[in-house]
């Protein structure tokens, strides 16, 4: 959904391109210092999209968000699951940002700032935050972005939930098990697949399913989706909805 948010707003940008004051067009470095006066510029709200960046930069984001907690702000950051494997930023995180509520999600993201519903920075692609960005005042843009960014969020998982999972979890192997399991295929036909025996088959899958708080295989897809350890798939394919 948050891809969307990109789309809004060069659609927006070339609708409005006179009018500097809702929509204005920054240079790389100039969308950064405008992300950091949004922040600082927040009272009760901040919704947050990290794509990544370099660790110096992602420093000072954190710093600024721990700063804006401090003050009483409500910050919520989103960002996409490989952001695990960013282990300074996390470090960030833990040491200066710990009031951040925090959660990743599977899905390709746009950065964006959003402080206090009425003013925000989106950048123009789903890498670091040095791409083009707009700085957006339009209400009509911004509760388009709100409603993305609740989407998206309503779809992720929190940190916390990533960082009980263990290696074994994120593994490819378990990642074909939950495949198995996600296409309905009976345990000998998925565990023969997989090359292995049917009770190691079953035995991986009640680890599994336990570690990820489901209590059930149907629970357990889900929430490999939501902790983007599966995709997810809003369709049926073409050749699964034809009829029998």
């Amino acid at each position: 959904m948050l891809l969307e948010a990109g789309r809004l707003v060069k659609s927006a940008v070339d609708r409005h391109r006179s009018e500097e004051r809702l929509l204005t067009e920054m240079e790389p470095e100039e969308g950064v210092d405008a992300a950091e006066q949004v922040i600082e510029s927040a009272q009760q709200s901040l919704a947050v999209v990290f794509t990544g960046g370099d660790d110096q930069r992602a420093a000072r984001l954190v710093a600024l968000l721990g700063r804006a907690v401090a003050r009483g702000v409500d910050v919520r950051l989103l960002g996409r699951v490989g952001l695990m494997d960013e282990r300074y930023l996390l470090k960030c995180l833990e040491k200066y940002a710990s009031g951040v509520d925090v959660r990743l999600i599977g899905e390709p993201l746009h950065g964006m700032v959003l402080a206090d519903g009425s003013v925000s920075v989106v950048w123009s692609g789903s890498g670091e935050l040095s791409r083009e960005a707009v700085l957006v005042r339009s209400p009509a843009v911004l509760r388009n972005l709100r409603t993305l960014f609740t989407i998206s969020w309503n779809g992720s998982a929190a940190l916390e939930d990533h960082r009980r999972l263990s290696v074994r979890t994120r593994s490819v192997m378990a990642r074909r098990i939950l495949m198995a399991l996600s296409s309905g295929r009976t345990d000998e036909a998925a565990a023969r697949e997989i090359g292995m025996s049917v009770r190691t088959y079953r035995r991986n899958v009640a680890e599994i399913t336990r570690e990820l708080g489901a209590n059930s295989r149907f629970q357990a897809g889900a929430r490999a989706v939501e902790l983007g350890l599966l995709p997810y798939v809003d369709s049926v394919d073409d050749e699964d909805s034809q009829p029998a």
